[in-house]
């Protein structure tokens, strides 16, 4: 009798864990499988938004269309109907807006097509707390359930999926065999699933590593042509100076010239090097840096622009200024943005009005940048979403600059944060700590 109990005990046991250990990987496939849909909804909910960006009169509603099948239809607006970036038009459907054309988006043909959504109970897609669209059975609040919001600027929605358990995948022949052999079979099966668990854990790691660095690519070499832009338009403009001049016989002006269009080459050199640093994953280069060399390289790189705008550089930056062991170019490209945007703000101010100010603070654990202008500050918008990629107040801009400016600061293991100051305008604060190198 006694070891008839002791038997069943370990029957149990075994039993009980095997159960608990399919049912957990059961519920972290469907968590991999949400994470997937997400990021698969927010990439063609971001198409959506370029196309809204892109599209014209001129269009082609048959080809877009045929590219993008959930696009039902887009017409242009009035100025009273675009007031609204988003509004729901029933049955799964929506209209997404801008400010001079409309894309009504069936939500049915673009969930059904993903895989993944077939692994859930039950789907829906939420704007405000109201469900646009859901899929599946009736919602159930005693199984598996995942919540997270997407990160679309103009969709700006919440992914909701629950699961439930799938029963005829949970192991009853090693349940029937461990009630003889408990020991052997637990051992073995709990081995092999564990060995199984890795190899897919290694697979998918390797896929999302390769997307990642794909994705990476991408934002890289949009940001390489977003920051050669101004060195390139600076040099064509000192070149061309320079040959005003020769033809002019003022040929000692022309090696001051020279010199800033070298200047400029090399800045384009160092921006190139970084891309290719980027592609190859080769970790930073740390460099002791003195940050009022790089301030006074940057208002010499910006000259044109300076001197164009008549806007007045005040340095404040004391003379004690302890040196930061960072990435030199980064610093240089962090300081070049935030000033290139501060002169741009203020290009329609009154000549001798237009200033860009830079001071310096050190304690024990960095060194905190604050840099201020003259310009009119930045909308309640703009402050909420000045670092966000695609995101700017200039119809020529591309919206790259200031969250490239981000990126670079964070991989520095700093932080910057923007605020209007009355009477003046906008101020970013910049934090960089000494010890980045062991963070």
């Amino acid at each position: 009798m006694l070891r008839l109990c002791i038997w069943l005990v370990l029957c149990l046991l075994s039993g009980g864990a095997l159960i608990f250990h399919a049912l957990q990987q059961q519920h972290e496939q469907l968590s991999i499988d949400f994470r997937i849909l997400h990021r698969e909804i927010t990439v063609k909910l971001s198409q959506h938004e370029t196309i809204l960006a892109l599209l014209s009169i001129n269009s082609d509603p048959a080809a877009i269309q045929q590219q993008f099948p959930q696009i039902l239809t887009w017409k242009p607006l009035t100025r009273t109907e675009a007031e609204h970036a988003l509004l729901p038009a029933g049955q799964a459907t929506y209209w997404l807006r801008s400010q001079h054309v409309g894309l009504l988006i069936d939500l049915n043909k673009l969930l059904l097509e993903l895989p993944q959504i077939q692994n859930f109970h039950h789907v829906s897609l939420n704007w405000q707390n109201t469900p646009l669209i859901e899929l599946g059975g009736a919602w159930q609040t005693d199984y598996w359930q995942w919540h997270k919001k997407l990160t679309n600027t103009l969709q700006p929605f919440e992914l909701v999926a629950s699961g439930i358990p799938n029963w005829t995948r949970l192991p009853w022949l090693l349940l029937l065999l461990s009630a003889l052999t408990w020991a052997v079979i637990v051992y073995f099966v709990s081995q092999y699933h564990l060995h199984k668990r890795q190899r897919n854990i290694a697979v998918l790691r390797e896929h999302f590593a390769e997307l990642t660095r794909l994705n990476a690519m991408g934002e890289i070499t949009t940001g390489i042509v977003h920051e050669l832009n101004q060195p390139l338009t600076a040099i064509l403009s000192y070149n061309q100076a320079a040959l005003r001049l020769l033809d002019q016989q003022q040929l000692d002006q022309i090696p001051a010239l020279l010199d800033a269009a070298v200047i400029q080459i090399k800045r384009i050199s160092s921006l190139l090097l970084q891309f290719r640093q980027k592609l190859a994953h080769q970790p930073i280069e740390w460099q002791t840096v003195n940050l009022t060399k790089i301030w006074q390289r940057v208002t010499l790189l910006l000259e044109n622009e300076i001197h164009n705008g008549k806007v007045k550089i005040i340095n404040r930056l004391p003379e004690t200024l302890p040196n930061l062991l960072t990435e030199p170019v980064w610093i240089e490209q962090i300081l070049h943005n935030i000033v290139i945007n501060a002169i741009q703000a203020q290009q329609h101010h009154l000549a001798g009005y237009s200033w860009v100010a830079i001071d310096a603070t050190a304690s024990e654990q960095g060194i905190t940048l604050r840099i201020t202008d003259g310009g009119p500050g930045l909308s309640e918008q703009a402050l909420q979403q000045v670092f966000m990629p695609f995101f700017t107040t200039r119809s020529e801009g591309l919206g790259l600059g200031m969250a490239l400016t981000e990126t670079l600061v964070q991989r520095l293991y700093g932080s910057i944060k923007v605020e209007n100051i009355a009477g003046q305008g906008a101020c970013f604060t910049l934090f960089f700590p000494f010890n980045a190198q062991r963070a």
